[in-house]
């Protein structure tokens, strides 16, 4: 997130974790979806699973394709090559297996999320951890390397060629990809953007898309571009607050008390949270009071803002950030301790603070680790909120 010997390989998948209940218990090797995949594939798949159920798809025409791979006790995902070489594999394994910091990311950038797979990465470079997940009504595929640090993300409807598409399917066929794996026209589609990573996913009409992180003017782009080279997507990775609503069905307790007071007898008909990032800025309530709707807007701590506006769109000017830069000596004791436990041997590069209002929100640290580049966010307290590869 490796030398690629499948005696060990298939040594490793077998390991994984996989209920019965949802395996499918194959009586001997099948195989669908095959017509189009080299029989240096087949044979690969075939020797290292001699009992499986086998979906074939292909990632990169003439390069890369895909096994999903069920056993009795297992499912595999693996990416192959055109000769039959093991690229990489993810093994399906629990969310209990997860390390804390993948299920702290996960919380907190996705709350309330249903996840549908998890797997790890057992063979290839970087090893880590791969989670497909709905949120709100969008599915995601999301990856961390083996430090559990964010690495990317890419959205669309889970499925492989299987067509699954509830818990315990294969998720997307995804693998990494370095700059020289990419088609040509791809590659023309970069040209003045500092190449960082990509990956290349099957969405859900069967077409290639590759997702790249690039930089260009200082600033890292998310890119999604088709196989011919066109620019489908192109996300900026801002610094700037980062808005979201939140619907709530419980009122906080002051807001209830201010409406018991002066609303009496009313009944909610929807509430929502404002948050910049993560951290709530102001709450927006409509009431029915005797047949009468009437809205209501109250700030951070719950005091009522005067005129409110006809919907959340109608913000109170958002906290003033100022974001600030640090010395190694200035974050905080458990930042360090978390630094020192999970990333041995780091280098600091730098870290700022963002502060809202002069309340410090988040502290920001930039470490290398084994030619490796992290941003690790902590709260004020330096309590771990998430980390990301750059």
């Amino acid at each position: 997130m490796k030398k690629l010997i499948l005696f060990a390989f298939a040594s490793i998948v077998l390991l994984s974790s996989c209920s019965k209940e949802e395996a499918m218990n194959p009586q001997g090797f099948t195989a669908i979806n095959a017509a189009n995949v080299p029989q240096a594939v087949q044979s690969t798949i075939q020797q290292s699973f001699p009992s499986a159920q086998v979906a074939y798809s292909v990632l990169q025409p003439n390069s890369l394709y895909v096994a999903d791979v069920t056993t009795s006790t297992t499912e595999t995902q693996v990416v192959l090559s055109s000769k039959g070489a093991i690229k990489e594999a993810f093994s399906k394994i629990d969310s209990t297996a997860l390390p804390a910091s993948v299920l702290t990311y996960l919380s907190t950038n996705f709350p309330g999320y249903d996840l549908l797979h998890a797997s790890q990465k057992t063979t290839g470079t970087p090893t880590g951890y791969r989670v497909e997940l709905k949120y709100k009504t969008e599915f995601y595929a999301v990856l961390f390397d083996d430090k559990g640090a964010y690495v990317s993300q890419t959205t669309g409807m889970p499925g492989g060629p299987k067509g699954g598409k509830g818990k315990g399917s294969h998720g997307p066929a995804v693998t990494n990809l370095a700059l020289t794996d990419l088609p040509a026209a791809v590659q023309t589609a970069l040209t003045g953007y500092t190449f960082q990573r990509a990956m290349a996913k099957i969405d859900d009409k069967g077409l290639t898309i590759y997702h790249v992180h690039a930089e260009k003017a200082g600033i890292t782009y998310d890119l999604d571009i088709n196989a011919s080279g066109t620019i489908l997507s192109s996300k900026e990775d801002a610094t700037k607050p980062e808005i979201s609503k939140t619907d709530l069905t419980i009122l906080p307790a002051a807001i209830t008390t201010y409406l018991n007071t002066n609303a009496a007898g009313w009944t909610l008909k929807n509430a929502v949270s404002i948050s910049s990032d993560n951290v709530i800025i102001h709450y927006h309530v409509v009431v029915s009071i005797g047949g009468a709707t009437q809205t209501y807007m109250f700030d951070k701590d719950f005091k009522l803002i005067q005129n409110a506006g006809k919907g959340p769109k109608d913000n109170p000017l958002l906290p003033n950030f100022t974001v600030t830069e640090i010395t190694q000596a200035q974050i905080p004791a458990a930042a360090i301790t978390y630094l020192n436990t999970n990333y041995t041997g780091w280098t600091f590069s730098k870290a700022q603070s963002v502060a809202a209002e002069t309340i410090i929100k988040e502290i920001e640290v930039y470490i290398s680790l084994a030619g490796k580049n992290y941003k690790v966010e902590f709260d004020g307290n330096g309590v771990f909120l998430g980390a990301k590869l750059k």
